[in-house]
């Protein structure tokens, strides 16, 4: 079991090498400016290299080649917290899962407050249950308060398939398809992971 931590500026430096296979967002770097990203890939690099997780051309080596191995295995599914517009909340928890499935899991991968990125291959089992059971948590209580920052409204559940993305929003007591101008409504979260899953 390889488990990897990560900063924004190490995993940007992963992202380059990744051939197209990262996804994930970086909290501390403007993805939508040029010159951010590139002052956080070589700063990425050079931190890499000094963790020993990089050999001297910038590719990952030991733990980060595994992890950045695992990025080509597929990404599965996703959770995360949104503001009331949609709006992804990076001070929450924001969950990607790789794999041939999503009850095949061969790599979590998990984004922390402050820009770190948490990788785990080989994790536990029922992962992917876990993702259900905090949509179902929401649903049925809301969400913790927060000192820090907005306060989620709901969190998105992603499930990447062979047909495309399908996705569910999950708010106090309602949960929803996540796309469409007038979002399909499901009597329990049960039945809307039924539906996210169904051939």
């Amino acid at each position: 079991m390889t488990k990897l931590a990560l900063t924004d500026d190490e995993a940007a430096a992963v992202a380059l090498r990744a051939n197209g296979a990262w996804r994930a967002p970086l909290p501390t770097v403007d993805g939508s400016n040029r010159e951010d990203v590139l002052r956080a890939i070589l700063r990425g690099q050079r931190s890499l290299a000094v963790r020993d997780l990089a050999d001297a051309d910038g590719m990952p080596a030991g733990p980060a080649a595994e992890v950045m191995k695992r990025l080509d295995t597929g990404l599965r599914a996703v959770f995360m917290l949104a503001d009331g517009t949609g709006n992804w909340l990076p001070r929450g928890i924001t969950v990607y899962l790789y794999g041939s499935g999503v009850d095949a899991v061969e790599m979590s991968h998990i984004i922390v407050a402050g820009g770190v990125h948490r990788f785990r291959v080989a994790p536990p089992p029922g992962m992917w249950d876990a993702l259900t059971g905090l949509a179902r948590a929401i649903y049925d209580h809301g969400f913790a308060e927060s000192g820090d920052g907005p306060r989620p409204a709901a969190a998105f559940l992603h499930v990447v398939r062979r047909d495309g993305v399908r996705m569910i929003r999950v708010a106090p007591g309602s949960v929803t398809t996540g796309r469409g101008p007038v979002p399909a409504p499901f009597p329990s979260v049960r039945e809307a992971v039924a539906w996210l899953l169904a051939a």
